[in-house]
Order: C-alpha cells, then structure tokens, then sequence
C-alpha cells in the first residue's frame, strides 16, 4: 500500500498542533467505521488529546466488545476542533451531519478524510484514499505506521475488527497477502482476534435468527441469475430485531448457486436500502448501485432510495 508521504507529513504536523479532535465514523456504522473511529481515539488519547467519537447512530450491541466503545456519543453539542477525522466514508452525506452540522465539512476547516471506497468524492483539506486497500481500518495501520504514531493492544483490536470485518473474515476476494500481514503485525501488538471472531461471527440473537429465516424465505433468482431478498418494515416488527441485524444476510444470499449477484432490499423509516454482493469478476455491483445514487467496491455496494416495498404478483398463461 502506498500513501501520499506529502498529505502523511501535513496531517502529522496538524496532529501535533491540535488538541481538541473530532473523529465521525458514518452513520449505521459497520467494523471498519467503527474500529477505525476507536482506534483514532485511542491513539489519540495515548498522545494526550482530547479525541472525541460522534457518530449519527448508536453503534449495535455487537460491538460491545471493542475498546472504547462507550465513549461514541451521538449529539455534537459544539463546533469548536482543532482537527476533525471522517473515516470510511465516501461522501460527507455518508455521515448522516451534513443537513444538521453543513459547516463540519467546509474545507476552509482542518478535515482529515481517510477511506477506502473508489466513490469517494474527495471532500476534505486532506485526503488519504487508498481504493486497494482492503479497509479504512488497514489504511490506519500504515498510517500510524508511518508517523510513528502509539499503537497499543485496544487500537490493535480496533484496526482488526475493521479488517476482519471488511473482509468477511478474510474469506471476501479483497483479503491479499498485504491485509493478512497486517493482520498478523496487529495479532502480534496485542489484537485480540479471538475475542472478534466471537462477538462478530460467532454470537447471534434469536432475532436476527428469526429475522434470516425471513430473509431466506424471500429469497429467489430470477432469470438473469440475480439472487434476492426482500425486508419489509412488518418483518423487522415480527422478529423484534434491529436494522443493525441485516449484517452478512447479503452474503448468505451470494452463497446460492449460479448467482451472478446478490441483492437484499431492506424497507426503513420511508426509503429503501439496497445491498448487492457479487463474487463474480465480470461484474461490478458499485456500478450498478451508481444507477440510483449509491457507489461502493467492485465487489460489495449499495443504495437507498425513497420508498416502500410493495408485493407484485403476475400471472401469465402458457401452452
């Protein structure tokens, strides 16, 4: 992985004049958002800063686990940073700030944006965006790196969760020999991997059970070897569960046969959200996610839309 070593050197110098940092992970924060924003604050503690975490929505319980995970706050009471940190988010919308905080994201502030995703639009005085990279979480790693920065066990395990996550316990095409090096570099500064590998992979509620069962019975494929899902608002109520409990069903629905791509509409709060997965090389999910405003990685994107689900049935006669 290469990083711009002129943007490392001017971030460096506003991290040694800065005190008061916000760090924004984006909104219904995932692994790599959320490990990224915490290993941030970590670090940033570790060089006695006054880091704080705000994040548009409550992270989900299943990250409990991670170091620091009580100290996201979801209000930003004041505007007064020295530096403020937006990762792995492609575009400031991404946030969920922009429409309530539009003067967060001005460039004439010290925005720092870090990410991994090709439709990334650049919005920040600095821009550390690497699209090969397997997760914003690795991207930090060099980072810290880099400048020499703290990396202690908790930020070890942050960064690890991003990229276990990221890359489906590295079993997603993006896991390449330089992700499971530093996999291996965090492993051996303290991450406890197996402590990831439970809380994420290994524990599920009854709800998100039940919410699956939901998801597996709509599945289908259609003609063009498209295999989907559909949520609707009344099975999130059924099941008790949480939107947060849709993680990894998209990937479940790529397993089917045959499949050139996945899709799962999920139905909330008046728009639909779309989760493609492809495992295929001939196609690119962020394409067609980029035909209704969405973007993401070759191999996994997504897309909301203004809407509702609604059922429709066709009949057809045949000979």
């Amino acid at each position: 992985m290469t990083l711009d070593q002129n943007e490392i050197h001017e971030i460096g110098k506003l991290i040694e004049r800065s005190n008061k940092i916000l760090i924004i992970p984006h909104k219904s924060p995932d692994g790599d958002t959320m490990g990224s924003a915490l290993a941030m604050y970590q670090m940033f503690r570790n060089l006695h800063k006054n880091p704080e975490v705000i994040c548009f929505d409550a992270p989900p319980p299943a990250f409990s686990f991670m170091p620091n995970i009580e100290v996201v706050k979801t209000e930003i009471k004041h505007l007064d940073y020295d530096a403020i940190f937006i990762l792995d988010a492609g575009a400031t919308h991404l946030t969920g700030l922009n429409i309530s905080h539009p003067k967060l994201f001005d460039k004439s502030l010290e925005v720092v944006n870090i990410d991994h995703h090709p439709s990334n639009d650049f919005y920040g005085r600095y821009n550390i965006v690497v699209t090969s990279a397997a997760s914003t979480t690795a991207i930090l790693y060099e980072f810290i790196t880099a400048l020499n920065l703290p990396l202690d066990r908790h930020t070890a395990t942050n960064l690890l969760t991003g990229i276990y996550t990221d890359t489906g316990s590295f079993m997603h095409s993006n896991t390449d020999s330089e992700t499971m090096k530093i996999a291996a570099r965090l492993l051996a500064k303290g991450a406890n991997l197996r402590g990831i590998s439970k809380e994420i992979f290994r524990t599920t509620n009854i709800s998100t059970m039940h919410l699956w069962g939901r998801v597996m019975k709509n599945t289908y494929q259609t003609d063009d070897g498209v295999s989907m899902s559909v949520v609707t608002k009344k099975d999130f109520e059924d099941t008790g569960a949480d939107y947060s409990e849709m993680t990894g069903a998209v990937d479940y629905v790529n397993s089917v046969p045959n499949s050139l791509y996945s899709v799962i509409l999920t139905e909330r709060d008046g728009k639909v959200k779309g989760s493609l997965r492809t495992l295929r090389d001939e196609v690119d999910v962020a394409e067609i996610a980029g035909n209704y405003g969405g973007g993401g990685h070759t191999k996994a994107a997504g897309f909301t839309i203004p809407g509702h689900l609604e059922k429709e049935i066709r009949w057809k006669v045949v000979e």
